[in-house]
């Protein structure tokens, strides 16, 4: 009797499932092999995932070359660095040359329907749909964002951190390079910087970099684009049937 309750003991020892000791994985950079268990094992140079692009690729970065570079100058204009004692880290907005102007991958119609859905995913709840800052967040308090458009009176501003109006910067321009003194519209900054902020993220905005791709954080640039083309476009270089549906002229049925 006493070897069936002996046996029963280490049956039940035998069948329990520890769960919390099981062998998890490490990615190669929090490796503890070493002593110090804070010292995580370096990368050596050069080491890349297969397929995995460097960070000096522009469709990663957004980059140019002369971006990736730590700036150094007269930053008399900038308003929210001590001149004196920062220098602009690579990447920062304080000049339109610091980015890619163009995109780095052709940009088809499939392209952009992807990039409209992404868009209406990630970014439209702040943004709103038509790009205009009037998302459902900000309507429940979260601070505004920047419009992508202007105000064809020049008259709107835009809002500071506080969710007040600004007195100095109007709506439908960059934050970012107003910070170094530069005032430029949205819709004429660099694709690339539009890419940067959605990557790293701005003020209250947070990085997108976890969650969307860097090709599908290009298809949505490319969508922001034509949204600000949709609202900013001058009437004498549509086509002409478009001129004529602007002018409320019905165009003749398409023949079948």
């Amino acid at each position: 009797m006493r070897s069936l309750i002996l046996l029963s003991f280490v049956l039940a020892v035998g069948c329990q499932q520890k769960m919390a000791t099981q062998p998890a994985p490490r990615a190669y950079g929090q490796s503890s092999l070493f002593a110090n268990k804070q010292a995580s094992r370096p990368l050596e140079d050069g080491v890349v995932a297969r397929g995995q692009k460097a960070d000096s690729n522009a469709l990663i970065s957004g980059l140019s070359k002369k971006g990736r570079e730590v700036k150094v100058g007269d930053w008399s204009g900038a308003k929210a660095y001590d001149v004196n004692s920062v220098v602009p880290p690579a990447g920062a907005p304080n000049d339109v040359e610091n980015f890619v102007s163009e995109f780095p991958f052709p940009i088809t119609e499939a392209d952009m329907h992807r990039g409209q859905q992404r868009f209406n995913i990630f970014c439209a709840l702040c943004h709103s749909a038509a790009g205009d800052a009037n998302g459902k967040i900000v309507e429940r308090g979260y601070l505004r964002p920047p419009s992508y458009h202007l105000d064809p009176d020049n008259k709107a501003m835009d809002y500071s951190t506080f969710g007040s109006p600004s007195t100095e910067l109007h709506q439908g321009y960059s934050r970012g390079f107003y910070r170094f003194g530069k005032k430029f519209p949205l819709r004429e900054v660099p694709v690339g910087y539009i890419f940067q902020v959605i990557t790293w993220g701005y003020g209250g905005m947070p990085d997108h970099a976890s969650q969307i791709p860097p090709e599908d954080r290009w298809r949505i640039v490319a969508y922001i684009r034509a949204l600000q083309l949709s609202q900013g476009a001058e009437a004498g270089k549509l086509p002409e049937a478009q001129k004529q549906k602007l002018d409320g002229v019905k165009t003749d049925a398409p023949k079948h």
